[in-house]
């Protein structure tokens, strides 16, 4: 029986490669989707059940614990078991802690905190693992179109879930949101071996050889080699100063992203005085911002490489420019957001202009460091993106429950949410600027 890949190739011609690649957009568009759910939905179950600003903080953040504690193991994993057998494991477990939501609600708040640690373990495992096929899979010339496609996902189901989950939970009420995005990442399971997406056909490995050979910095897939004991080099990690320089700009990058990503709705309703089903669409324009600039982002950074331009450098342009960006826009959000309780009329129409730049000088990233540890080690870029997106996921923790506290605290989302935001991506630039590297390390 033909699998799903080859009925695929037959209809459109589409390589086999790239047929796992948009599986894989499909997987990290479902990651969002179920993060978005709890940022929207947070809205009227605070209401609700008289929740705190801490209290939704919490909620919100609790996501992450399960999320940074799967990435060092969902990397090493990868690297040792392949990638494809991971995902379809973190999307299964994703898809239920979503599911288990609505009851665990309604039992208490340390109940739906636990079902979104299951969600967060799930989509922990998931970068490491799409890396680690990448990795394998792409060769060089193709990497920052297929990094952007993969990671792009994410911002369409940002987009998706912010325009579906306004109307739904005005419609169905909010465990509607849940129940269905669950649904979808289960058909999802059921999807992926059908696209055999541990199978390279003949042609991509050929292709693959003749391009590595004059690129040293690759290795050849792992399915041209005889397999091999793989042991991963964890102190060399932490001895490189490009590995710091990555982990350091995932940390950095991500505090504005995921702080946002978790408060963006409540800030509109709360700062802009919005309803719910209103927030969630406002809150679109930024993530839609961002997936428009993503078709963008690879060809620029490939073609760059393409016509002689380093690797390094262009790294470090693609994520400067996804640093100072969104800094100076959150500074500026930051002194246009009015203090709640001052009386003051927010200017709506020129903060959501700001907040949709910072979202598309963000998508720059994608160019950036997420293509950053493939170039440094294709054999261990699930392993290193482990690492790095461990530090990635604690601002998920640290920056979201702070917001929350501040908020509380100041009345201010100055304070809050845009200017630690844009102090952590000032420092991030300073540092990947400073240290980052594409050369292959010894290493390797």
């Amino acid at each position: 029986m033909p699998s799903a890949s080859a009925a695929l190739k037959k209809e459109t011609g589409l390589p086999h490669r790239w047929q796992v690649v948009m599986m894989m957009s499909a997987a990290f568009m479902l990651s969002n989707l179920d993060k978005v759910n709890m940022s929207v939905a947070v809205i009227p179950m605070a209401h609700e059940m008289g929740w705190s600003g801490l209290e939704r903080g919490l909620v919100s953040s609790a996501f992450f614990w399960g999320y940074t504690l799967t990435q060092i193991p969902g990397g090493a994993i990868s690297t040792k078991i392949g990638g494809a057998k991971v995902l379809l494991a973190g999307v299964a477990l994703w898809s239920v802690g979503t599911l288990l939501a609505p009851p665990c609600a309604s039992m208490s708040l340390m109940a739906l905190c636990a079902s979104r640690v299951i969600v967060g373990l799930g989509e922990g495992v998931a970068p490491s693992a799409a890396t680690s096929i990448l990795a394998k899979t792409m060769p060089p010339t193709e990497r920052s179109r297929a990094v952007s496609l993969v990671w792009g996902g994410m911002d369409v189901g940002s987009v998706v879930g912010l325009l579906l989950c306004g109307p739904m939970i005005k419609a169905f009420g909010w465990p509607s949101v849940f129940y269905a995005f669950a649904a979808a990442g289960l058909l999802w399971c059921v999807l992926w071996p059908l696209f055999r997406p541990e199978e390279v056909e003949a042609v991509d490995t050929e292709r693959m050889t003749r391009e590595m050979s004059v690129m040293e910095s690759i290795d050849l897939p792992s399915e041209s080699k005889p397999p091999e004991k793989v042991i991963v080099p964890w102190g060399a990690f932490f001895r490189s100063m490009p590995v710091w320089a990555v982990t350091v700009a995932h940390f950095s990058f991500n505090w504005g992203y995921y702080t946002l990503l978790a408060w963006l709705p409540s800030y509109f309703e709360l700062a802009l005085g919005l309803e719910v089903d209103k927030s969630s669409f406002l809150t679109l324009i930024p993530y839609l911002a961002m997936t428009l600039m993503m078709p963008l982002v690879g060809p620029l950074a490939d073609g760059m490489v393409e016509r002689g331009v380093s690797l390094t450098r262009v790294r470090k342009i693609m994520q400067g420019i996804a640093f100072v960006g969104p800094a100076l826009c959150m500074l500026a959000c930051g002194f246009l957001t009015p203090v709640a309780g001052s009386g003051i009329a927010p200017p709506t129409a020129l903060l959501v202009l700001l907040l949709s730049l910072s979202f598309a000088f963000g998508a720059f990233s994608r160019g950036g460091l997420y293509c950053n540890h493939q170039d440094l080690s294709p054999k261990y870029a699930g392993a290193l993106l482990g690492i790095t997106n461990t530090a990635g996921a604690l601002p998920g923790v640290l920056g979201v429950t702070m917001a929350g506290y501040l908020l509380d605290v100041t009345g201010s989302w100055a304070s809050a949410v845009f200017f630690p935001a844009a102090l952590c991506q000032t420092a991030g630039f300073i540092f990947y600027t400073m240290f980052a590297s594409s050369e292959r390390q010894s290493w390797s």
